[in-house]
């Protein structure tokens, strides 16, 4: 380590985008002496994602330290209609409240349910909006485990279209990433892979074109346009 490094008040933390792709980019931040993240990028020492980052990720400091962002638990008025809301108004609308009476008021709701229609009138539903180890399939499965609520495969989504996969194919394949630059021909079967793979791209080594499959090697069957067309 040089010197320069050593007295430097800023250092790198390598770490990895936890959003639910299949990709999990490899992400460089730089943190400043007061521990606030002041940079974000992507690590060009991977080999599958190659430094990518996408528009969301890039923006993701934006996000985080936004003066809008939510800190602290939020209840709606009295007597302010549900439903869509103006946008730029839509704190008018709810009012600050303690964790503590958050937490109670949530779990005077749940108990009450539960003592009238037993626990497993409860049904947990969420996916992963993130799939670090603590914010995904943790805390929230033992807490429904020791509520007694409905138990329910929690992927919705990926479990309808797995068994709708297995019913066609039979099982389930995948193709390591690194293999897909040995492919002469990849058909993307709508599927917009510079929209949501472009990690993907970069190992099969095309252009990977905005879902127009002006590849050769890359034809695309994508029946709805997007704004990268």
């Amino acid at each position: 380590m040089t010197a320069a490094a050593s007295t430097s008040p800023f250092r790198v933390v390598h770490t990895v985008c936890s959003h639910d792709c299949p990709d999990s980019c490899a992400v460089l931040v730089t943190v400043d002496g007061a521990g606030k993240a002041v940079k974000l990028q992507g690590d060009p020492s991977q080999p599958v994602t190659q430094g990518f980052l996408c528009g969301k990720v890039a923006k993701y400091l934006d996000r985080v330290y936004a003066p809008q962002r939510i800190l602290f638990p939020l209840r709606r008025k009295t007597g302010v209609a549900k439903g869509a809301l103006k946008r730029g108004e839509e704190h008018e609308a709810f009012e600050r409240v303690s964790w503590e009476e958050a937490l109670s008021a949530i779990a005077v709701r749940l108990q009450q349910i539960s003592d009238a229609y037993g626990p497993e009138s409860i049904l947990p539903y969420s996916y992963a909006g993130t799939i670090g180890v603590l914010g995904f399939g943790s805390m929230d499965r033992r807490f429904f485990h020791r509520l007694g609520g409905s138990q329910l495969n929690r992927t919705i989504c990926s479990e309808a279209g797995g068994v709708a996969w297995n019913l066609v194919y039979g099982k389930k394949l995948g193709t390591p990433t690194e293999d897909f630059r040995l492919a002469k021909l990849i058909l993307a079967w709508d599927a917009h892979s510079r929209a949501g793979r472009l990690a993907y791209c970069n190992q099969a080594g095309h252009r990977c074109s905005a879902g127009t499959g002006d590849d050769a090697r890359h034809p695309a069957r994508r029946p709805r346009r997007s704004r990268l067309h």
